[in-house]
């Protein structure tokens, strides 16, 4: 892995959002996750922390779509929906900042055509959930260099069919295990 080639815009999934609030305090703060949480969500909760230490500096472009708005007002339960809308918007604000200072995106009829041609082309018919589908051409559209997920079982378990793809598909700990190397640049 060269330092070109580490993802600087990358698509959070509603997972990757949902686990970022669930385990902010761990995150965010740096407080050390209990240990009765799996190997795999204290990997994921130790790449987070260093994700966004590093982009501190690194200056890190996360993306999510309107899309994502949709999934997080789906979830049943009111209280965990109304900080998961929160936490949402403050992602959406950082990401509307960005693509107001960024003229390598597409225009509306530009991300449309690209979204119908990645959709009827088949290639994401792989994944069980249209919704999975959706927010993946909208990392595409937004040329996001990585979609960041923790989603095992509808994403990450078809991911090998996935490669043609423009876009990595990746966990939070792959995602800083590409960083790891060069984190010392910006730290």
């Amino acid at each position: 892995m060269r330092l070109e080639e580490i993802p600087e815009r990358a698509f959070l999934d509603t997972s990757s959002l949902n686990f970022i609030l669930e385990y902010g305090e761990y995150i965010f703060d740096g407080v050390s996750p209990p240990t009765t949480l799996s190997e795999r969500i204290i990997n994921d909760i130790k790449a987070f922390y260093n994700i966004f230490l590093t982009g501190k500096r690194a200056s890190w472009q996360l993306a999510i779509s309107p899309f994502t708005y949709k999934e997080v007002m789906e979830t049943q339960n009111a209280t965990k929906r109304y900080y998961l809308e929160n936490w949402f918007m403050d992602v959406w604000h950082f990401w509307l900042n960005i693509l107001d200072q960024n003229d390598d995106l597409p225009s509306f009829i530009e991300a449309e055509h690209t979204r119908i041609k990645i959709l009827s082309s088949g290639i994401l018919n792989i994944l069980p959930d249209i919704e999975d589908r959706i927010l993946i051409c909208d990392a595409i559209v937004y040329r996001c260099d990585c979609f960041c997920t923790r989603d095992w079982r509808t994403i990450l378990k078809y991911r090998d069919h996935l490669k043609s793809l423009p876009i990595k598909i990746i966990t939070p700990s792959e995602w800083w295990n590409l960083i790891k190397p060069y984190a010392g640049l910006w730290v």
